[in-house]
């Protein structure tokens, strides 16, 4: 920029009204980025209580790629909770965003209700009210989403807390859906402990559904800036051995759309503490009670066990086994006041093919813990 350039610029400035002059908001950067000479990865570092650690810099991480060390060259803290304060050092007011791209944070919901029962319907659709009315900033871009929809049709982001009750309102128990067995309802025959192939067949549609879903909300929110999050609440799928090929294929077409979009998961079950043992309501001989509540304990496991795999990937968690769905809303927005961008050399031969090259992220001091995405496939993105 030349010094005439620079004085009209200045000049320009100066003769915009005090209103106008709110500070521009910085741009968080990319997220996650993949080219030949620079991979950049997205890590939250906490402490022994769960608090997030802000102050570290190049020389407190480490990064292992298939397990070899890598060279860190870059270390940024990205806050997505800041404050923003005017010339005069007071804060400034509340700001309305008018497009898309003033997002801070964007936050696709989505609501698996394809096999969701009456009780979690309930249960989350009072959790999401209080999300909506409480944890969200104004420069927050949301929707909501469900996994009963047809694949294709658009789905509005929104900053109007309105719009957002009125679509959490609108959510609905579907009787259609009770019409199918859970993998915990009562089990009419007590010996029958292996799923037959209806029901195989049944879980691996709703998890391909689900999954499905979840990517479309990754190709809409994409190319936003700023933080960008899928919260997924759902009752889980399996990842047992007799699970479908699709579902994995699906799983993993998912994991690598969402790190290369910078799109962290978390997964909330809104079945909360499920009692697994025998009850009045179960048929059958009264000595095989041990292998009926063996096999709701390894069901309820394997379905969270999905959850966990697919929060876990792309930097997230799972929360489960909580009977307060309002509290782990709260936890996941907790853990999106800010991350770290930390760049590192990839080794020579990382885009020589497409194999999936896995990352570790660690830092130096004691007590902390680091969670990131697990790694990404060896394709540039530029």
């Amino acid at each position: 920029m030349g010094p005439r350039s620079l004085s009209l610029l200045v000049a320009l400035v100066l003769s915009m009204p005090a209103a106008a002059q709110r500070p521009e908001r910085p741009d968080p950067g990319p997220v996650f980025r993949l080219s030949v000479s620079l991979v950049q990865v997205d890590a939250v570092v906490t402490d022994r209580k769960g608090r997030h650690v802000t102050t570290l810099g190049p020389a407190d991480f480490l990064v292992f790629q298939d397990g070899k060390p890598q060279p860190v060259t870059a270390v940024a803290y990205m806050r997505t909770d800041e404050q923003y304060f005017d010339q005069t050092g007071a804060p400034e007011p509340v700001f309305v965003p008018t497009s898309p791209r003033d997002a801070r944070r964007v936050i696709g919901v989505v609501i698996d209700d394809s096999r969701m029962t009456f009780e979690s319907m309930y249960r989350t659709r009072s959790a999401l009210r209080r999300f909506v009315d409480g944890s969200l900033q104004p420069d927050d871009l949301v929707t909501i989403v469900t996994t009963s929809g047809a694949r294709g049709t658009s789905w509005p982001f929104t900053f109007s807390r309105p719009e957002l009750r009125a679509a959490v309102n609108r959510l609905r128990f579907s009787l259609w859906n009770a019409s199918a067995a859970g993998a915990l309802d009562p089990i009419e025959n007590t010996f029958q402990l292996l799923p037959t192939p209806d029901e195989r067949f049944r879980e691996e549609q709703f998890a391909v559904n689900a999954l499905n879903r979840i990517a479309d909300v990754i190709a809409g929110v994409r190319e936003l800036p700023g933080r960008k999050t899928v919260l997924l609440v759902s009752e889980g799928f399996s990842l047992s051995g007799f699970t479908d090929w699709r579902v994995r294929d699906a799983l993993n077409q998912l994991v690598d759309r969402a790190n290369r979009a910078g799109v962290v998961i978390y997964a909330i079950d809104p079945r909360g503490l499920v009692f697994t043992g025998f009850s009045a309501a179960d048929n059958g001989n009264p000595m095989a009670m041990a292998d009926i509540s063996s096999r709701r304990q390894d069901a309820l496991w394997q379905t969270q066990d999905g959850l966990r795999y697919v929060a876990g990937q792309t930097g997230g968690f799972a929360v489960v086994n909580a009977n307060d769905m309002p509290g782990a809303f709260r936890r996941v927005m907790d853990d999106q006041r800010g991350y770290y961008l930390v760049g590192f050399q990839p080794s020579d031969d990382t885009f020589t093919d497409q194999r999936f090259r896995r990352v570790k992220v660690k830092v130096t001091a004691k007590g902390l813990r680091v969670r990131t995405r697990a790694g990404f496939y060896g394709v540039a993105t530029e």
